[in-house]
């Protein structure tokens, strides 16, 4: 079989939610051995989002990663972490320094028990400047970074995507600054300590309102789905419960398909249509009319037609469309895995498990193996991290699990 890309490579993460993880996911994936460091006592929050199933979601961002429960707020439990970098390449966190100073693992920790150690340091707005010490979160991030202001109805207030927007970009920018790092490691001796910001992740997806203030002075506007230079431009209402379909016309080659498509209706040839600055100066008659013929429809069917007729459409997904999508089940996207989760206060012996769906890498690489690899349960590779890599003997592990310090 051919070398994963990372293969080799010993990365530890500590810390929770979405970014980071999906990190050390992505890197996973890519060959690295990626070690999660957690803690029976306080449980990723991310585990008890009521609607993830119960917690099914975590398969997508702790897959194909070993899993070690380990307190390091005790001293040997900060001993241990310590010793795991010694051993690691990379070491990854998304906890504020004074947090990390106070266990006894902050960069210059880290660094002594492995001068060569690449670190990755996540933040939410940044390891310095006047929003240092402000507490994110990344639907807060969104607003913060500008991305909301330009969603949502003219008039109304911004509205902001419902999930962590930005922390998926930060997901995503990290895993390329992590390689790179490890390139110029491996290839000049160097090492790296880098921060990332999840705001920062966020403001570069605002770039383009950025430069329309900086060479118009304009702000941006909320224009609901419609677009500048196309119309019909939309989401339209069809048949079923809370389903829709995307359509955006651009041109008049794509009019007159568009205009084929529904049988060339009188209305289509009235002089307010007739051009493509008529059209957008006349949207609320125009999305009045295709929303009567969208209505008749099915999202799938109005989707299907226009896109045969070269006019871009798309329904609007529910989670049932992704779950069931054909489109992805032949691009091999969805795995079949477990989940594992426990209630608020229980012990790692009363997890409950059930069976789930987990996506694979949004990507393939023609000659290295992109992994799905197996979902492991908190502190199921104990074993193998304490007593194949750190050398403790079986009697040591136990006792530190009285000691709750491996918990």
């Amino acid at each position: 079989m051919a070398k994963r890309a990372l293969e080799g490579i010993r990365i530890v993460e500590l810390g929770p939610y979405v970014a980071l993880p999906l990190t050390g996911r992505i890197l996973a994936s890519l060959g690295a051995e990626v070690i999660k460091v957690e803690t029976n006592k306080v449980l990723d929050e991310m585990a008890f989002i009521p609607a993830w199933s119960k917690g099914a979601g975590q398969p997508d961002y702790q897959r194909h990663k070993k899993r070690i429960t380990l307190d390091v707020r005790t001293d040997e439990g900060k001993d241990l972490l310590l010793r795991l970098l010694a051993v690691s390449d990379v070491f990854m966190t998304n906890f504020r320094r004074n947090i990390l100073s106070r266990w006894g693992v902050d960069f210059p920790e880290v660094r002594a028990a492995r001068p060569d150690i690449v670190i990755m340091w996540q933040t939410g707005l940044g390891g310095n400047g006047p929003y240092y010490t402000y507490k994110s979160f990344g639907i807060l991030v969104q607003h913060m970074s500008g991305v909301s202001l330009m969603s949502g109805s003219p008039g109304s207030p911004p509205v902001a995507v419902n999930t962590s927007y930005s922390d998926y970009h930060t997901g995503v920018f990290q895993p390329t600054a992590i390689i790179a790092a490890l390139m110029r490691r491996g290839m000049q001796g160097k090492t790296a300590t880098m921060e990332s910001s999840i705001f920062r992740s966020g403001a570069v997806t605002a770039g383009p309102a950025i430069l329309d203030y900086q060479l118009n002075n304009r702000l941006p506007e909320r224009r609901d789905n419609r677009d500048s230079s196309a119309a019909p431009h939309g989401v339209y209402r069809c048949q079923g419960d809370d389903r829709y379909c995307a359509i955006s016309v651009e041109g008049d080659e794509q009019w007159a398909a568009f205009c084929h498509v529904l049988g060339n209706p009188a209305w289509t040839q009235e002089l307010r249509f007739s051009t493509a600055f008529a059209r957008l100066n006349n949207q609320d008659e125009l999305d009045r009319m295709v929303g009567e013929w969208t209505i008749q429809l099915t999202s799938k069917k109005v989707m299907d037609t226009l896109q045969q007729a070269g006019v871009p459409a798309s329904i609007v997904s529910q989670g049932q469309d992704l779950h069931d999508s054909e489109h992805l089940k032949a691009r091999d996207f969805y795995r079949e895995t477990n989940y594992y989760v426990a209630e608020r206060g229980t012990h790692a012996s009363q997890w409950d498990e059930g069976p789930s769906l987990s996506w694979s890498m949004p990507f393939n690489m023609s000659k290295t193996p992109v992994e799905f690899g197996n979902y492991s349960n908190i502190g199921e590779d104990n074993s193998y991290v304490f007593g194949d890599l750190l050398g403790l003997s079986p009697t040591e592990i136990a006792r530190l699990s009285e000691r709750e310090v491996i918990y």
